[in-house]
């Protein structure tokens, strides 16, 4: 049944913020993804964590803090040109709305051809301490678009 789709990026903040020049696959084992639609990863990672989306709906990026007194800004999603996966919205970069809580929607577009295909993309998200202390990072899972 096609609808709206919520994804949450979760975020052990408190361990993450504190890490000096984390690598990858740091900031992979403190992330995880949940949505509203049944997404997971057949492989335990957070890079092959997929989502399902639907032509023709929105798609919302919320970020979570698991720790009290950090928030999760999700920045951007950046479309990653690999292989055989497509871009399924107007643009290649979504741009977050902004501040220490931001959050990216988008609707997916209204084209059948997208249909059972991937999109690939990159999350750029900030941990806030306070206001004037945060930290950036990024993290890349999947969308498969559906009808």
């Amino acid at each position: 049944m096609a609808k709206p789709v919520v994804i949450s990026l979760n975020v052990q903040a408190n361990s993450l913020f504190n890490l000096e020049n984390p690598s990858q696959e740091q900031i992979d084992s403190l992330c995880s993804f949940s949505d509203d639609n049944n997404g997971n990863s057949p492989n335990g990672t957070v890079e092959d964590f997929t989502t399902t989306v639907y032509i023709n709906n929105n798609v919302k990026w919320i970020g979570v803090s698991q720790n009290q007194g950090f928030k999760v800004a999700i920045d951007s999603i950046n479309y990653k040109p690999n292989g055989n996966n497509v871009n399924c919205f107007d643009t290649p970069i979504l741009q977050g709305s902004g501040g220490i809580s931001g959050n990216v929607n988008a609707n997916v577009k209204n084209d059948s051809s997208l249909q059972n295909r991937y999109n690939d993309y990159l999350i750029e998200f900030t941990v806030y301490e306070s206001p004037h202390n945060f930290k950036s990072f990024s993290i890349d899972p999947k969308l498969l678009i559906n009808v």
